[in-house]
């Protein structure tokens, strides 16, 4: 079993890129594949990200610390908890705890900073366990923009989705006819119909995660991300609507 390592990086957003590499890194050498290795990421990725943008930090430390079966993260700053956080509701810590098992938060205060957060992630890909194929659920991207569109349906499409792709509600109002499993929507799509379509779509029984820049009534939606949404924020939004915890 590898030993522990840690890494500090500058609490700017060009050291996230670096930070997810160096977690992809320690996913490799401890033989992570599959779910298990896209879960530590996601997870030190959104604690980093809190670090970096909302803590006022100088500085970012990643610890990973191999145990049986499961990978102790921690992700400590010298910033203040909640610092900056702007009238936009990020994902955060919720996101955070749909992905780990077990999450302790220590907030940095004005008077004594230094936020860290520890998430075990539970892993089996170690263990020898076989990955089983397992069907693809289908979800339907809704976005005006073609480039980002396309950019997002080849990202989902390689983290297991069968995604289908539109960029008009008149044509994502007919290809809800073959029920996704789930709804990306850019509110904004077809001059703001999207959100209509959302809300439709929602009415018949499919999950919404909407991106928009203006954050929408609660009933339009499932899951909201403010735009732009990072890919791993939308995937990390997908999965906790089609795998909820029990």
């Amino acid at each position: 079993m590898m030993s522990e390592r840690t890494r500090w990086f500058p609490a700017v957003p060009g050291s996230l890129p670096e930070i997810r590499d160096f977690v992809r890194e320690l996913a490799g050498e401890s033989g992570l594949r599959g779910d298990d290795a896209r879960d530590v990421l996601l997870a030190v990725s959104e604690a980093a990200d809190n670090a970096v943008r909302r803590a006022g930090a100088s500085v970012v430390g990643v610890t990973w610390e191999p145990r049986d079966h499961a990978v102790l993260l921690t992700i400590e700053d010298d910033g203040v908890f909640g610092h900056g956080t702007g009238a936009v509701r990020a994902l955060g810590l919720p996101l955070l705890f749909g992905v780990a098992d077990e999450v302790q938060v220590r907030p940095g205060r004005p008077t004594w900073p230094g936020t860290v957060v520890r998430a075990l992630v539970r892993v089996w890909s170690r263990a020898g366990v076989p990955d089983l194929p397992a069907p693809r659920s289908k979800v339907l991207l809704v976005d005006g923009d073609r480039l980002s569109g396309q950019a997002l349906a080849v990202f989902l499409h390689t983290e297991g989705y069968e995604v289908s792709l539109v960029t008009t509600v008149a044509a994502a109002q007919e290809a809800i006819q073959s029920r996704p499993a789930l709804a990306v929507v850019d509110l904004l799509t077809s001059h703001g119909e999207g959100t209509r379509f959302a809300v439709a779509a929602r009415t018949s029984g499919v999950p919404v995660v909407a991106v928009s820049a203006i954050e929408p009534a609660a009933h339009v939606a499932d899951a909201y991300l403010a735009k732009p949404a990072h890919p791993l924020r939308v995937l990390a939004a997908v999965r906790d609507l089609l795998s909820p915890d029990p």
